[in-house]
């Protein structure tokens, strides 16, 4: 493995080593509790053996400069168990995992070094107490770099806050090992952090930086830790005054922390506190412009009143499921009554009492059988065999009866049955969409933002219902205004605005009767550049296929080809109500899931007649570059990826159809230039070569698009039988860096497609 690694990198990887072993190094330095800091195993806990064992080689060469100290046996037992579990757990693992599996590895290297190393000295609970926190820090990490390579940024929640605050108390108690003659590494850092903090997160992240800083020092030692214990109280106040310009911010901060420094211990040298905090100002200055909310994304909390609107509509959409999942296994128990058979009623009913009863059902059991069957279907025509029965005319009339109230309850049994299909979707469709608006309500709402939005749309004296601006969980920002001004100023207020925030949007609008939804997205990593066209078969005046491009309010791009069952009128009445209500719903924030089951329902109650349409839809995250497809009964896609041709397929009904039609869905990850061609069931797979041989030239979505069609006729023998739809996309990557493609992912009614030699 490691030869592999060098022959492919081998610049890259003899310089991490090299940066392992100094980390190593330095990290084994600082102390807690009268053992080394374990950061370096919570870092040897997310990265491969190679680096590990650096790591390792690090922490051994600090070890024999220090003079072979106690207090450093734990680290190297944990780092020594790590590379060994590591060794044979290789694999990328979820956070939660690698966190896990590096406590559990520490606890049985703590045990085996209190136990066979040095003779039971009763140090078990504080290596345990240390292999808890190595494994919170190496979650913390694990999750980091993950959310790093994933969305540019480290998500902190409030649960991973905590893990947060693990490891930063860990890396400045390591930091504090550095110990210099005029400075301290750890306090160092600790204060250009708190002061960074304090700038850019206001008082509440200063005096937490703060709190965790001197917390740090302290556990490394007491001397250290006194100059800080008032660090907290002066981030909350430099926190306060955060607001000024950095020419008073910074001498305000000195000042303070000059002044509770030497309140504290007048033994402490005063040039030392003083170098210390010059280098920590000057950092600061270094950093200071430096945006880190785009690299930290912390979730607002949301007010109280929408906190517990959000709780009920989650309480709601559970309740909702947990009613259409009763209702659906009671329904299973409840059998449906089988009509009663005419056959036997008559011959109960009239037959008992004939004296040739004995003679039709003993004798000629078989053809009387025959023909009392004969005789419910066709009531008028009289069966030969039962000419000479004196009860002639009762049996015709009493099958007469039999034969319809037996249609009737066949029919009842078959309306009472769809009623159960619909009733269990609608309220699959009701808790979903209760779902969705549980979503949406959840967002980070950014106040500083909405106030300057509002300071615009008031200078350009717009008349606006409400205003808001917010964040995606990716960190870009969005906004929404709802206005019902005619003339809306759009482009003036979205080039002021992208000019205070210093962001560049994108716009559009979603018109209603009266209210106007105008939404502001910040334009994001990935796009798509597309072409539409339609023809129609020549026997017919319209196209039967539908075809829509459009964005949401996050920049998220959608592709739609729908395609009516059959050509003309109705086909195109079909995929026409099948698009324009895909878009509207998903316009308003509707999940493609909950859209598609409820145009599925409104198609089904259209029309008496097949009122079915196959529906085709591409979805485009703008900020991982994920694409998903959602099909119902459509055509393959195609998906052009490293000079391959994918065929993108799906088992899946058409809309209108049956009542419970869920979609299929297919995942895949795109890169920088990757084709898609979205294709109604007008384009024949005789031209799937021919399509392979013309993304191979890399033509533009228009030239592309208009040579398929050119040669369209040619593949269906001269004449164009059926309507024809095509949708050619290129994927675009605004900064150029290509995603890991991973494999896809499908719901049970999906089918891998293969690849095109």
């Amino acid at each position: 493995m490691i030869k592999k690694l060098i022959k492919t990198e081998w610049v890259q990887v003899p310089v991490c080593c090299m940066l392992a072993v100094g980390g190593g190094y330095l990290l084994s330095v600082g102390t807690v509790s009268g053992i080394v800091s374990p950061l370096a195993a919570a870092v040897s806990g997310i990265c491969s053996p190679l680096y590990i064992f650096c790591i390792l080689l690090g922490s051994l060469l600090s070890y024999c400069v220090q003079g072979a100290p106690e207090e450093m046996q734990f680290l190297l037992t944990c780092l020594t168990a790590v590379l060994c579990i590591r060794i044979f757990f290789y694999d990328n693992y979820k956070p939660w995992i690698s966190g896990i599996l590096t406590a559990v590895t520490c606890i049985g290297a703590g045990m085996i070094l209190d136990f066979f190393l040095q003779d039971r000295s009763g140090k078990l609970p504080l290596y345990i107490l240390e292999s808890f926190m190595t494994g919170t820090a190496a979650f913390f990490l694990s999750d980091a770099v993950q959310n790093l390579k994933e969305n540019q940024k480290i998500r902190l929640s409030t649960g991973k806050s905590f893990t947060y605050a693990i490891c930063y108390l860990l890396l400045i108690t390591a930091l504090c090992g550095i110990d210099f003659e005029f400075c301290n590494l750890g306090r160092i850092a600790g204060m250009t952090v708190t002061l960074l903090a304090a700038r850019q997160f206001r008082q509440s992240a200063g005096t937490l930086c703060g709190a965790l800083t001197a917390c740090g020092v302290v556990l490394c030692s007491v001397s250290l830790g006194m100059p800080l214990l008032f660090l907290p109280v002066t981030a909350m106040l430099a926190g306060f005054l955060s607001q000024i310009p950095n020419a008073f911010y910074i001498p305000v901060f000195f000042i303070m922390q000059i002044c509770s420094s030497a309140v504290l211990d007048s033994s402490i040298g005063i040039v030392r506190i003083l170098s210390e905090l010059v280098i920590s100002c000057t950092l600061y200055a270094i950093f200071c412009r430096t945006e880190f909310r785009k690299f930290i994304s912390v979730p607002a909390a949301a007010p109280a009143g929408q906190r517990q609107i959000i709780q009920q509509e989650i309480f709601l959409s559970q309740a909702l499921q947990e009613l259409r999942e009763e209702s659906s296994a009671v329904m299973r128990h409840l059998t449906l009554n089988p009509p009663p058979d005419p056959v036997r009623q008559v011959r109960e009913e009239i037959c008992q009492t004939c004296r040739y009863c004995h003679k039709c059902w003993k004798l000629q059991q078989e053809q009387t059988e025959q023909a009392f069957g004969q005789l419910l279907h066709t009531p008028s025509v009289l069966p030969e065999i039962l000419e000479s029965c004196p009860e002639r005319k009762h049996i015709s009339d009493k099958m007469h009866v039999c034969s319809q109230r037996r249609t009737v309850r066949e029919m009842q049994n078959i309306h009472l049955l769809q009623n159960r299909d619909m009733m269990l979707e609608s309220l699959r469709l009701l808790e979903h969409m209760t779902a969705d608006s549980a979503r949406r309500r959840n967002l980070q709402f950014c106040d500083t933002e909405t106030a300057m939005l509002k300071a615009i749309l008031l200078r350009c004296a717009v008349r606006y219902e409400t205003c808001f601006v917010y964040r995606l969980r990716s960190g870009r920002f969005a906004a929404e205004i709802y206005s019902d001004q005619e003339e809306f100023p759009l482009a003036t207020v979205q080039e002021l605005f992208s000019r205070q925030t210093e962001k560049d949007f994108r716009t559009f609008p979603v018109v209603q009767k009266t209210l106007t939804r105008y939404c502001f997205y910040e334009i994001p990593v990935w796009s798509l550049d597309y072409a539409v066209r339609s023809q129609n078969a020549p026997a017919y005046e319209r196209c039967g296929d539908h075809a829509d491009a459009f964005t949401d309010s996050a920049g998220n791009q959608y592709l739609v080809i729908s395609d009516g069952m059959g050509s003309g009128s109705s086909a195109s009445l079909a995929s026409r109500i099948a698009v324009r209500t895909f878009r509207n719903l998903v316009s308003c924030e509707m999940s493609v899931e909950s859209a598609l089951r409820l145009l599925n329902a409104l198609l089904m109650t259209e029309t008496n007649t097949e009122n079915f349409a196959a529906i085709d839809i591409l979805f485009l995250n703008a900020d991982t570059g994920e694409i998903l497809f959602y099909k119902s009964g459509s055509a393959a896609a195609l998906f052009y990826h490293n000079s391959e041709m994918q065929q993108v397929t799906a088992q899946s009904f058409p809309l209108g159809m049956i009542p419970d039609a869920p979609p299929s869905k297919t995942k895949l990850s795109a890169q920088d230039g990757d084709r898609i061609l979205l294709l109604s069931d007008g384009i024949s797979e005789a031209e799937y070569p021919y399509i392979r041989q013309l993304l191979s030239q890399n033509p533009a979505p228009g030239q592309l698009t208009d040579s398929i069609f050119e040669k369209a006729a040619v593949f269906h023998g001269g004449t164009v039988r059926d309507d024809m739809t095509v949708i050619s996309a290129q994927v675009k990557n605004r900064i150029s860096v290509p995603l890991t493609r991973h494999s896809s992912k499908k719901s049970r009614h999906s089918t891998s497609g293969a690849a095109l030699r």
